[in-house]
């Protein structure tokens, strides 16, 4: 077997119209032209968003979901542009909260974090940044 990447993610999801709204509208994930709870990045990964009436798993940033982007500083920009708060951590979980994108962010293990509106735990990671700046990815 040749795994050749991710293709999506699932989560649950107790209020549709919010978490659709987020990750359309905030994050920039584009809808599925005829399956509302499935979105895009553009990029070969998408998000299947899941209606439940369960009880929704307790928030642990263990069980996250990483999305790669261009630019870190960019991303945070457009994070805080947005009135969220993302933050960097340590690999013993401690938090540095962000209040601007102009630094290094190089704290903890140099990626982004952020929880969704149902407290799910997003990363976001750009290629040889971070603790991935010496990760070959294949890709090059």
């Amino acid at each position: 077997m040749n795994l050749q990447g991710v293709h999506h993610a699932a989560l649950a999801v107790a209020d549709m119209a919010k978490m659709t709204a987020f990750y359309r509208d905030t994050l920039g994930m584009q809808g599925h032209p005829t399956k509302h709870n499935w979105l895009g990045t553009g990029h070969g990964f998408s998000l299947h968003l899941m209606p439940t009436d369960k009880p929704l798993a307790p928030k642990d940033s263990s069980r996250h979901i990483a999305f790669q982007v261009e630019n870190l500083n960019d991303c945070c920009r457009h994070l805080l542009e947005k009135g969220l708060r993302p933050y960097q951590m340590s690999l013993s979980m401690e938090v540095f909260w962000l209040m601007d994108s102009e630094g290094p962010l190089d704290q903890g293990i140099g990626t982004i974090f952020l929880e969704d509106p149902e407290g799910n735990t997003l990363e976001f990671v750009e290629r040889h940044r971070g603790l991935f700046a010496d990760y070959d990815d294949g890709l090059d």
